[in-house]
């Protein structure tokens, strides 16, 4: 290129850059601008107008340095004396940095999913070899995206799919790599995960696009969430930055370098800049990068949706990109899936040893009995027409089945369909047995025939089930069910200030106990009708039911002129979810956002309704959930006088799966097929005006601390939605027997006390079980201990251990918790390990069951809102009630015991592994699920909702 065209190509380029920079200087035309800094811009003393304009081609963009997960606007005090970049065009980028700021809530989440890919055994890249990001899409959070040319460097076609290349200098050893997320201005702990798969690298580059599969979690730590996909175009005047890790001038002078990225490089950088167009499936933009950055996200700061995968730049010109929609073609297509469809392992040989069983015992049609020890002895047994024709199952022990486990674990590494592999026990015509064996844990969708696994190895039965929801959510999304296993989180509160204490009250006072589905809405509807009074105060978890929203909208606009509601919602999801409530299927089909009521109701009552987000998340207030549902109403008398009056709490959200819309004309009487697919729910209506304040002050606090977090801490979007087959649903079972049960109210001398979490559940419940004299009878939606049992928290552990002793001691122990995609199975290993027996006299479950109740003896009944995991026994914020009087006790009892004959079973039911695969739904889809699909959310996927 000669020196005219070369001119007219600058020229060119900063007639773009000032589109989007109108204040910076034009040196085609004028001097140096007064005042600038000819060092610190990169302009040299008297500098011709071809190197002004190579200048700002090359400068005019900063540079951002990256701490503690957030961007810094400000000069660091660092203790390297780093140097900052000293902006030419600081009017163009005073409005840039800006818009930076006011996005910040969207930004700062997405920078702790950007990692620095490090490699083990080359020396070629002794630091690192370029960026990666965890990337939304039906794979799962636990997949990192970066370009095929940094892949290349440590990654090959190995046979069928793809291994890691041999070591450089050691070729005796073949690579590794970690991703770390960290890296940044300040030294830190860093957060390596490893790299445990290379999916997929695109052949000639075309796109430049990688797929590594990273471990979930790092010791303690645990992969962060993924950065959706743009689904709307890029448009000219969209702000974007890219986050990586610049590495090297790439042999330009380095000192101007300095001026822009600072002195230490490879560290994590965010570097805005604005879209400029789109051409043959990739983007071109105009931030600052350097080699190193390939592989970085390009971020919309608006939205905090990735709109591209950097892969290069041109000195002087433009960045480009591999496009969203690019990459989600690669996803659509899935083409390591077309490598890997026909793929099935060589068959693993068992090398015939013996395991050391019990023997293995049965009785011949002969009447003797044979012993294999190996060696056979029979033994004659007498009359063979006196002899029962039972075959006694030998029993593998747990040392046994986890030697075969860990050549199974070597034979299958590197599969992404097989979630775990393990020894536990097996189940043998749907129930759980004694005998221990290898159980390989795959993806619903997985052929078991193409994993090359004989029946047996070293006489250890090996079995393949599909994945439960748990092992899913873990290892695929990179969610963690208890991320959390302490007893509180940030949540603080005095229990010995008046207002917050939470003690036994006896007193007499109005209850009316109920359950849903037959009379949860009409109970709920007469409350939230109620004119007597003017403020309403809530902590719920979820409020979408049409019938619900309406009838609390119409208390809003009643004729009090001074009422009020405030509300503390757990909104985890947010409104950045394409789908940020659980709605849209099933009994929730026509449920109503829940932003789309909090706006009614800010119209209805203005300054008059207070709300709040929960704070949720790691050293937030709540670490899992906000889980509470309960509802107070209030007096608000003259003279600014408060008479707390009564409370609703329930087991069950304002959702239509929980409060189903039935039961409320005149005279009806609930059916069957009215009410089969609605949830089980305990509920409490309680009018004492000591516990309804408790609650209050309760609730009032959580509104003010919650707000508070709110101002500092920005509402992202949770894990969107799953893609699941109809076949994986279970279907509620036919009653050979329907009863519905009307409510029960006591109006007399009643001892009750409040339970919250994390304030004092456990200890309460540990003193009731230590009570026990001959029953506990558990309803709960989840009996859940951790699938490693050493790991289960030990507030929770304690209350199963209390339980299981008074089983020891003679107390009968009966349990119903919730089934659904496999989590029965798991819960049952689990508890059997705890040491409780788990046969149909001891344990069932149930597809509807969301209860949360207990009954201990004649005279005791809990009910409310806390789980029975890790999470729900402490940090979560739920509510419950001890309620001690007999006839109340007896109430639950009964309905119990009808659960427990006509609704629950013991026997899982039979699952195919021929299943279809759960897939995640791609970010900003809104197009209705594929035929034999349901889109549900990961919570209803656990069984949460």
């Amino acid at each position: 290129m000669d020196a005219n065209a070369f001119d007219a190509r600058l020229r060119r380029l900063v007639r773009r850059i000032e589109a989007h920079s109108p204040d910076i200087p034009r040196p085609a035309d004028l001097p140096v601008p007064e005042g600038l800094d000819v060092a610190a811009s990169g302009f040299e003393a008297g500098a011709t107008v071809q190197a002004q304009l190579e200048a700002i081609v090359r400068w005019y963009r900063p540079v951002l340095e990256i701490a503690d997960d957030r961007f810094l606007l400000s000069d660091p005090d660092t203790a390297d004396g780093d140097l900052r970049f000293v902006d030419p065009n600081s009017a163009a980028s005073d409005r840039l940095l800006s818009t930076l700021e006011d996005n910040r809530h969207r930004i700062d989440p997405r920078i702790r999913s950007v990692g620095r890919i490090e490699l083990r055994n080359n020396s070629r890249f002794p630091t690192m070899v370029g960026t990666g990001w965890i990337l939304d899409s039906e794979l799962g959070a636990d997949i990192v995206v970066t370009n095929a040319h940094v892949a290349r460097e440590f990654a090959e076609r190995g046979g069928e799919g793809f291994a890691f290349r041999p070591g450089v200098p050691d070729f005796s050893q073949r690579q590794a790599a970690v991703i770390d997320f960290r890296e940044e201005l300040r030294d830190g702990p860093a957060r390596e995960f490893p790299v445990t798969e290379i999916v997929w690298l695109s052949e000639n580059l075309q796109p430049d696009m990688a797929i590594l599969r990273v471990a979930v979690t790092a010791g303690t730590d645990r992969i962060a969430g993924p950065i959706p996909l743009r689904t709307a175009p890029v448009a000219p005047d969209d702000l974007l930055a890219v986050i990586g890790y610049p590495g090297s001038g790439n042999g330009y002078d380095p000192e101007p370098f300095r001026k822009v990225f600072g002195s230490l490089l490879m560290r994590k950088r965010l570097s805005p800049g604005y879209f400029e167009a789109a051409v043959a499936g990739d983007i071109t933009y105009d931030c600052s990068t350097l080699p190193g950055s390939s592989g970085s996200v390009v971020l919309d700061i608006r939205t905090g949706e990735a709109v591209g995968l950097h892969h290069s730049g041109a000195a002087f010109d433009t960045n480009f990109a591999v496009s969203a929609p690019g990459i989600r073609a690669v996803i659509a297509n899935r083409p390591w899936r077309l490598e890997t469809a026909a793929r099935t392992l060589p068959p693993l040989q068992d090398d015939g040893a013996v395991t050391s069983t019990s023997p293995a015992v049965a009785t011949t049609g002969g009447g003797s009995l044979d012993l294999v020890v190996p060696l056979r002895i029979s033994i004659s047994l007498g009359d063979p027409a006196s002899t029962t024709a039972t075959s006694i199952q030998s029993v593998t022990g747990w040392e046994a089945a986890e030697a075969a486990a860990a050549r199974v674990r070597t034979h299958l590494a590197g599969l992404s369909d097989v979630l775990k592999v393990q020894a536990d026990r097996l189940f043998r015509g749907g129930m759980l047995t004694e005998d221990f064996g290898v159980v390989v844990s795959v993806m619903p969708g997985a052929r078991a025939d193409t994993l090359g696994l004989p029946p047996r190895l070293s006489g250890v039965e090996i079995v393949t089930e599909p994945a439960t929801a748990e092992t899913i959510v873990e290892t695929r999304l990179g969610l963690s069910t208890e991320s959390f296993t302490g007893r509180v989180a940030g949540y603080r509160r005095d229990l010995s200030d008046p207002r917050f204490e939470l003690g036994p009250v006896t007193d007499r006072m109005r209850i009316t106990l109920h359950v849903s589905p037959e009379a949860g809405w009409p109970v709920l509807k007469g409350f939230l009708e109620d004119d007597r009074y003017e403020q309403l105060t809530i902590g719920i978890y979820h409020m979408t039911a049409p019938h619900v929203v309406a009838t609390l909208q119409d208390a809003a606009s009643r004729r009090r002129p001074r009422r009020r509601i405030d509300m503390t919602i757990d909104r985890q999801k947010g409104d950045h979810a394409t789908r940020p409530d659980d709605i849209g299927s099933g009994t929730k089909a026509n449920d109503v956002p829940e932003r789309e009521t909090i706006a009614a109701l800010e119209g209805i009552l203005g300054d008059r309704f207070r709300w709040a987000p929960a704070a949720i998340g790691f050293q937030k207030l709540f670490p899992w959930s906000y889980h509470i549902k309960v509802a107070v109403w209030t007096d608000r008398l003259r003279g600014n006088r408060q008479e707390d009056k009564a409370f609703w709490l329930s087991s069950g959200n304002w959702q239509s799966s929980n409060v189903a819309p039935v039961g409320t004309g005149p005279g009806h009487e609930v059916t069957r097929d009215e009410v089969r697919d609605y949830n089980r729910e305990w509920v409490a209506v309680v009018e004492h005006p000591g516990l309804a304040a408790t609650f209050r002050h309760h609730l009032e606090q959580d509104l003010k601390d919650n707000a508070a977090a709110a101002l500092s801490e920005a509402v992202t979007a949770g894990p969107d939605d799953l893609l699941v087959p109809e076949e994986q649903f279970e279907r509620v079972p036919t009653l050979a027997e329907f009863r519905a049960f009307p409510p029960l109210v006591l109006d007399e001398e009643v001892t009750v006390q409040p339970l919250l979490t994390p304030d004092n559940y456990p200890e309460v419940l540990l003193g009731l079980i230590g009570e026990a004299r001959h029953r506990i009878w558990i309803e709960n939606q989840s009996i859940r201990p951790s699938t490693d049992v050493t790991r289960t928290p030990a507030h929770f552990l304690a209350l199963l251990n209390a339980v299981r002793a008074k089983q020891e001691a003679g107390v009968e122990v009966r349990m119903i918790f919730r089934e659904g995609f496999g989590q029965e199975r798991d819960t049952l290993r689990r508890l059997r390990e705890l040491g409780f027996p788990v046969g149909p006299d001891h344990v069932r479950f149930f597809d509807k069951c969301h209860t949360k109740g207990i009954v201990v003896d004649d005279d005791a009944v809990v009910l409310g809102s806390q789980n029975w995991t890790g999470g729900g026994t402490g940090p979560n914020r739920d509510a419950s009630l001890l309620i001690r009087h007999p006839r109340a006790a007896a109430y639950f009892a009964e309905i119990f015991d009808y659960d427990w004959t006509h609704l629950a079973r013991n026997r899982i039911a039979r699952e195919s592994l021929a299943a279809r695969p759960v897939l995640t739904v791609p970010a900003g889809a809104e197009s209705p699920p594929p035929p034999g699909y349901r889109r549900i959310s990961v919570a209803e996927f656990l069984g949460e909702t």
